[in-house]
């Protein structure tokens, strides 16, 4: 609600990094005071058990807290966890499955809080793990903390997802559990609203969106190590983005219509071309590719490049960011479509939306061509808003 105070920790998990923050919330709706540290997640820990995993991130935040000479104090913590779960309560949130390139066994069908709370205990740290959100809900509430028309959360980074305010009579999962009695109703006595998690990635799982494919996804998908999941988030996100550059600009070379027909040496590998070369290329004016020869000769060791090259290179690079951006919108377009409100804020967060220099342009074209003129939408950056808003609503269980 924007009136939240205190100091609180938050753990953001979202991907290949992650962020250990100390929010301090004012209480008057204005923007919080965050300290943070950002760590690379290890493949290793990605990919071994889950208590590796576990036992990294809580020894990250006992580091932070004894930098700080915060050891003595007890502390809060709302932890963002952006991979898909089955939330049963605000600090019971049971993993589903992994995305964005983690495999960490033991973990599926876990309650992600405890497992982060047998962590921090066994470092000493006096931190409670009282909230577990989704990237997309700690966006939410961030935004909300500023401005009271923000009814969407939008993660454009790693990953890609979404969260909205609905109504809480059209929750039909709600309605089931208050007629069976599963539901304690003081929980929702006074709510009107309940924040819904989309999981969008995963749309077209189904073959809702083959008609959009094409052999390149096809082939990224395959090779993923999740095939015939998480689509959506596989053509729009920016884990994946650079890879489906590169299998372009493979096809084009074995064509002869790249590079003399020679394939680099650093173009055969997998993920060579990383996304951050996408925004890098954009950076450039049309007449002058300097970021994108640099890209090309120093980066990916292109032996010889000709303008006509740097040309084509940057266009792929259009074509593939332009239609992340597309998409994400017109996903957009049909949340707002749903909830019918005549004025809201979108608040966003991700490497992808805050780093790339046309994606925003693009999603407001899209989404200006697919809304009807009733309905006014305003794009927030929120900045940090994950970490922020998992503060928040560990404010909230607090109070």
């Amino acid at each position: 609600s924007g009136v939240e105070c205190g100091q609180y920790l938050a753990l953001d998990l979202g991907g290949t990094n992650f962020r250990v923050c100390l929010v301090t919330l004012s209480g008057k709706r204005e923007p919080p005071i965050v300290e943070q540290r950002t760590h690379a997640i290890p493949v290793e820990k990605m990919r071994g058990t889950g208590a590796e995993l576990f036992d990294y991130l809580a020894a990250n935040i006992y580091e932070f807290l004894q930098l700080r000479n915060l050891l003595d104090r007890e502390f809060k913590l709302g932890f963002t966890y952006s991979f898909p779960c089955e939330q049963a309560g605000l600090n019971t949130s049971f993993h589903v499955r992994w995305t964005k390139g983690f495999s960490a066994s033991g973990v599926v069908g876990r309650n992600v809080a405890d497992l982060l709370q047998k962590s921090i205990d066994k470092t000493g740290a006096k931190v409670k793990c009282v909230a577990v959100v989704n990237d997309t809900v700690g966006t939410l509430a961030a935004c909300s903390l500023e401005d009271k028309r923000c009814a969407v959360g939008l993660i454009v980074g790693t990953g890609s997802n979404a969260a909205y305010l609905e109504d809480i009579d059209k929750v039909e999962l709600i309605t089931a559990r208050k007629i069976s009695g599963d539901l304690n109703e003081e929980e929702v006595a006074h709510a009107t609203s309940v924040v819904i998690n989309m999981e969008w990635g995963a749309f077209g799982d189904y073959g809702e969106l083959d008609y959009y494919r094409t052999e390149y996804d096809e082939t990224l998908d395959k090779e993923s190590i999740i095939p015939g999941k998480q689509k959506f988030e596989k053509m729009c996100s920016g884990m994946y983005l650079g890879e489906i550059v590169r299998l372009v600009l493979v096809d084009l070379i074995d064509k002869g219509l790249l590079f003399q027909g020679q394939i680099p040496e650093r173009l055969r590998n997998k993920d060579s071309f990383h996304t951050k070369y996408i925004t890098e290329t954009e950076r450039d004016p049309p007449h002058l590719l300097y970021s994108t020869s640099y890209v090309l000769t120093e980066d990916l060791l292109v032996p010889t490049v000709t303008p006509q090259d740097s040309r084509i290179v940057r266009y792929v690079c259009e074509v593939v960011a332009s239609r992340a951006a597309h998409l994400t919108g017109a996903g957009i377009a049909a949340v707002l479509e749903h909830i019918k409100r005549p004025e809201v804020s979108i608040g966003i967060d991700g490497s992808l939306y805050k780093l790339h220099p046309r994606f925003r342009e693009r999603m407001t074209d899209i989404l200006d061509k697919l809304l009807p003129p009733s309905i006014r939408f305003r794009l927030r950056l929120s900045e940090d808003g994950s970490g922020k808003g998992a503060a928040a609503i560990a404010a909230v269980f607090s109070g």
